[in-house]
């Protein structure tokens, strides 16, 4: 059998003059695969939040929307606490609002959106290596973007994932970045809002950032503020290796600063839907759970608060608390 020559097949082919095909990509099984080697819980909420700290944003609001139950009606004691009540035990999830007043993105910024699982190619922001904004497309069909005076929305094709981009006139839009994300499956539940508050106490203890607020609808469940102090360099001592064993990544600089939280919570984020109808004591665990996680994260520095107040009573004074690290 004779040898072919490849390299002679291939000029050939490629001379042939027949037509070109572009290769074809399904795009829903690529973010599929992607996604399924960053799932886990707020992976959406964490890059978002990383994003903004890599804009140099200094506030981010998070705001779930959601959709009145259709079968269970409002309660006739329409006070907000009630009202409030009602929506965390019997209303679903519409869509999700996350806004930073970071720097807008640039014309980098609006190309990398695009591209799946692409870093932030600046190795100094903290981003540079995450699933990126790809990870919204674990509950959201088509997010929108909008930032500054530019928006952009995604849109599906069959299986193929396409984009438009606006640009709005001189005077039009502001300065934040809002990421629209409206929910694949309308029938979720809101998550638990203690669990959701414990991530965003803990992530905003590692960014940048300096205030977190949590809405639902019309509600600002919890407030979240960060001070900080002037950062000192440490000396990096001989025992440690800076250097990664395969010299990819190199610590130059160790610094440290302190961080004061304070934070600002309704009391229902301490409450439990699955347990309806039931009267909670004032004396329970659950209502002073975030306080006890503030306390851990400082070390215990902090002491209990002598009362605590009705995890049902959502229209009561805020909690406030702080923590520091």
């Amino acid at each position: 059998m004779a040898a072919i020559d490849f390299n002679a097949l291939r000029a050939q082919t490629l001379d042939s003059g027949a037509d070109e095909e572009a290769v074809t990509v399904n795009t829903r099984a690529l973010i599929d695969k992607v996604l399924a080697r960053y799932s886990g819980e707020w992976t959406t909420l964490r890059e978002l939040i990383q994003n903004a700290a890599d804009a140099s944003a200094t506030k981010v609001t998070i705001r779930f929307e959601t959709i009145p139950s259709a079968t269970i009606p409002l309660p006739q004691d329409a006070s907000p606490s009630s009202l409030l009540k009602h929506a965390v035990q019997h209303h679903t999830l519409k869509r999700l609002v996350v806004t930073n007043n970071g720097q807008p993105f640039n014309e980098n910024d609006w190309t990398r959106l695009k591209r799946i699982a692409e870093g932030n190619p600046d190795e100094t922001k903290i981003g540079a290596f995450g699933v990126g904004f790809y990870s919204t497309f674990a509950d959201c069909e088509e997010p929108f973007v909008s930032s500054g005076r530019e928006a952009m929305a995604f849109f599906w094709k069959k299986n193929s994932l396409f984009t438009r981009r606006l640009k709005l006139p001189e005077g039009d839009g502001n300065m934040d970045t809002n990421f629209v994300l409206d929910f694949r499956d309308t029938t979720s539940t809101i998550p638990s809002l203690l669990s959701l508050g414990q991530f965003l106490a803990s992530s905003l203890t590692f960014v940048g950032i300096e205030r977190i607020e949590l809405w639902i609808d019309q509600w600002n469940i919890l407030s979240l503020n960060k001070k900080t102090s002037p950062s000192q360099d440490i000396p990096i001592v001989r025992e440690v290796e800076p250097k990664t064993e395969d010299g990819f990544m190199k610590v130059t600089k160790v610094s440290k600063e302190l961080a004061q939280i304070d934070g600002e919570w309704m009391p229902i984020v301490a409450f439990n839907p699955s347990q309806s109808g039931a009267t909670r004591s004032t004396k329970g665990e659950d209502a002073p759970s975030l306080r006890k996680f503030f306390s851990r994260l400082a070390g215990g520095a902090q002491q209990e608060e002598s009362s605590t107040p009705n995890a049902n009573s959502s229209s009561a004074p805020p909690n406030k608390h702080q923590k520091q690290t």
